[in-house]
């Protein structure tokens, strides 16, 4: 990489994590090309050299998150030879990628959606598209992989669980996180307890036998 590209890659950077800071502080709604520009301490106009939209922004953070996303269940994935110790192994790196990626998680698991510039597509989105196919279809070789190893129920169609396994979980982690105290008085369980029990819950929907 030449000195431009790295101090380009550097700037960008820079405005990013600010950012992501913003949304997550205001809401992408809320916060301005202004906003960001004043924070990241650049012009408006050295900040249209870098991105020339919010939205622009908004789907290079989604991208990196999906990419950040792929990387950790591909890690937890490879973690355990054994499936079921692989599935907690993901579970577990996807909720962790939740707690310390909050805006990223929200845009690699949809709940920031990818954004258009009036009408036209915005840099970035072939790359997100390709991303996400990325992800469903690691996702897909996992439960195909555990159909093969006599885990997973091998009627199940890979494509459509996965999409059922996100949007089951995404409410899982989600509940678990804005209902934390009700859970604890009327069950019981602490955030991490009431979330190991939705994992377990889940695998009882993939599998032959409770494992």
């Amino acid at each position: 990489m030449s000195k431009k590209q790295a101090l380009t890659e550097f700037h960008r950077g820079s405005i990013l994590a600010v950012a992501e800071r913003l949304f997550a502080e205001k809401g992408t709604e809320r916060t301005t090309m202004d906003d960001i520009a004043r924070e990241a301490e650049y012009s408006k106009a050295t900040l249209y050299v870098y991105f020339q939209s919010k939205e622009e922004i908004i789907n290079a953070i989604l991208l990196s998150g999906m990419l950040l996303l792929k990387k950790k269940i591909q890690e937890a994935i490879d973690s355990h030879t054994d499936w079921y110790q692989a599935y907690d192994a993901v579970c577990a790196a996807i909720v962790r990628f939740y707690d310390e990626n909050p805006t990223a998680y929200a845009a690699a698991t949809g709940a920031m959606p990818v954004m258009q510039a009036g009408g036209e597509e915005t840099k970035g989105i072939p790359e997100i598209k390709r991303v996400n196919a990325e992800i469903d279809e690691l996702m897909a070789n996992f439960l195909v992989r555990g159909a093969a190893e006599g885990a997973v129920r091998s009627q199940l169609p890979p494509v459509e669980t996965v999409l059922l396994f996100w949007s089951a979980l995404a409410g899982i982690v989600r509940t678990a996180d804005v209902r934390k105290k009700y859970i604890q008085e009327t069950v019981g369980l602490s955030r991490e307890e009431f979330l190991k029990h939705g994992y377990r819950l889940l695998l009882a929907s993939l599998t032959k036998v409770g494992n």
